[in-house]
């Protein structure tokens, strides 16, 4: 057991070691004030001595399984404390009684849920666009980093919004906003569940298709791109927007040389009249021809 000074005295280090202390001599006060009245008058009545004694040791084994029972919740809450502390979840459970340790309980499961909800706010803010509610770049990378590094494969694709400046520059910006939010919509709204889907800036959007040939992917886009010449995003009133997109082979190397590939298939989209979705297979072959 661990001493520290305090006063001049010796205390235990512990709490629960204090606590005991405390408890330990109170309850041996009547058998030693006993022991020594007996010893003064000279006459030792042992088996007085001996039920005292087994009823003290009776007491003392109480107040140690007591102390432990009044403590633990202490240690809950300094285990609820140092989660909080490492940005991890707390769940003490639910707790009844108006005793201060119950209140302390309660306390802390407050202040954990405070603390939760403000990280993931952050959390929230940091990964997410706030016009579309999609990731962002921060928030992309941090999804695809793993899954690159474990090179499942797969098809990644940069969509770009033909002619967007126009619509911003005739519309209004908030026209403009409703068409991004509306695009988003409809690109989550076609593509596979475990698709990867960001606002990578501006007019731009990224997808990653995890553990999906680039055909597969390439019929997605290209069904999306119909589907919105034919219901158009937007409010009421504007022309068709289009989109042109980059699809490439993904997995096999860093994200960043990944997007580098994609770009540069978009920029043949553009350049080869918009509205369409060149995979870069098909690039490489038409620069064979």
């Amino acid at each position: 057991m661990r001493l520290a000074s305090t006063g001049g005295f010796l205390v235990p280090q512990s709490l629960r070691m204090r606590i005991f202390a405390i408890c330990f001599i109170g309850t041996h006060i009547p058998l030693l004030s006993f022991a020594a009245r007996e010893a003064l008058r000279g006459q030792v009545a042992w088996g007085d001595i001996g039920i005292l004694l087994v009823a003290t040791l009776i007491g003392t084994a109480g107040a140690l399984y007591g102390i432990h029972a009044l403590l633990s919740p202490l240690k809950l809450s300094i285990e609820g404390v140092a989660s909080i502390g490492r940005g991890e979840p707390v769940a003490i459970g639910p707790v009844a009684g108006p005793d201060e340790i119950s209140e302390l309980l309660r306390r802390v499961n407050e202040a954990a849920a405070s603390v939760h909800s403000r990280l993931s706010t952050l959390d929230h803010a940091a990964h997410r666009d706030p016009l579309t509610g999609l990731l962002n770049r921060r928030g992309f990378f941090a999804e695809v980093d793993p899954l690159f590094a474990a090179r499942i494969g797969g098809a990644f694709a940069i969509l770009d919004l033909d002619r967007f400046k126009a619509i911003n520059d005739r519309f209004g910006h908030p026209a403009g906003d409703q068409v991004l939010r509306d695009f988003a919509n409809r690109l989550i709204a076609v593509c596979p569940r475990d698709t990867i889907v960001a606002r990578w800036g501006g007019e731009e959007f990224v997808a990653y298709f995890p553990r999906t040939e680039e055909g597969a992917a390439q019929t997605t886009l290209a069904t999306l791109l119909i589907g919105i010449e034919e219901v158009p995003v937007g409010p009421p009133g504007l022309p068709p927007v289009t989109f042109s997109a980059g699809l490439v082979e993904a997995g096999s190397e860093p994200i960043e040389r990944t997007a580098e590939r994609a770009d540069a298939a978009l920029y043949a989209a553009k350049r080869a009249g918009r509205a369409q979705v060149l995979v870069e297979r098909d690039l490489v072959a038409r620069a064979g021809e």
